[in-house]
């Protein structure tokens, strides 16, 4: 264990990260004499064995986000995900959102864990309701597989939710104007409904009050609204039924893209779910 600590001595990580780290080696080292056979602690090890291969570098893998997802309700927060799948950052995007994280500390746990954690604040805390709408939006090269977990899990079932994709030109775009991508990006799909609409006018909105708005415009036709990139939304069945080979009701964009939101070159364009 001497060898461990002395390597744990050698990476650039925050002092925190490494206690804990140690403290769980020794736990699980006192648990079982047998350790090498113990699964848990062999894959710490290994983890171990990963960050000192790849040196001073290894930790600015950890700490490189590659995925981020941003969830509104009112509180408006975004997670930065590395490429382990685990959270190396939270932002809030309004008031309601800094309230939420400041009871919170999701660093460092599996980004469904870390979703799962904050909307038990947010119910706690009065912001989700049995009937608010849950919206997420994702921009990742592996949008689709992180969309397919949020779809799976526990909160998609107990909460209409909505699941979107973006990209990072409009995430630049949203921040610019100290907006969650994901509150945006219903900015801009109401915007082209409705070009009266301003930035303000979404901020004081929540995302059901926003959603419904758009449903509003979109029957009743009003508005010949601005051309955006990054509003088109495709309804889906219910994810029980997996016996349809593509998703119902798509709708393809036609929308001209602004240059200060341009899609990355793998985009393919926006999604959207709507659970019930």
């Amino acid at each position: 264990m001497n060898e461990i600590r002395e390597s744990l001595s050698r990476i650039r990580a925050t002092e925190d990260l490494k206690k804990h780290t140690l403290e769980y080696l020794l736990k699980q080292q006192e648990k079982k004499s047998g350790f090498k056979q113990h699964p848990v602690f062999k894959y710490a090890l290994a983890a171990i064995c990963m960050l000192l291969l790849l040196g001073a570098g290894g930790y600015s893998v950890y700490r490189q986000p590659v995925s981020y997802i941003s969830i509104d309700v009112n509180p408006s927060v975004e997670l930065e995900i590395n490429r382990f799948g685990r959270v190396v950052s939270t932002n809030a995007y309004n008031e309601d959102g800094q309230t939420v994280l400041q009871h919170l500390s999701l660093n460092n746990i599996p980004y469904v864990q870390a979703i799962n954690e904050l909307l038990a604040e947010e119910s706690s805390s009065g912001f989700l309701k049995e009937d608010s709408l849950l919206v997420f939006t994702v921009i990742s090269d592996q949008d689709a597989s992180i969309m397919e977990e949020l779809s799976a899990a526990e909160f998609s079932r107990k909460y209409a939710t909505c699941l979107y994709t973006s990209d990072t030109g409009c995430m630049k775009e949203a921040h610019s104007y100290q907006m969650s991508f994901g509150k945006y990006r219903g900015y801009q799909e109401l915007s082209q409904h409705d070009d009266s609409v301003t930035i303000e006018d979404c901020n004081n909105m929540t995302m059901e009050e926003l959603h419904n708005r758009i449903e509003n415009c979109s029957e009743h036709g009003s508005g010949h609204g601005s051309q955006h990139h990054g509003t088109s939304q495709t309804e889906t069945p219910d994810p029980d039924q997996t016996d349809t080979p593509k998703p119902a009701g798509t709708q393809e964009s036609d929308y001209t893209p602004e240059p200060a939101c341009t899609p990355e070159p793998t985009d393919t364009g926006h999604h959207g779910k709507h659970h019930k």
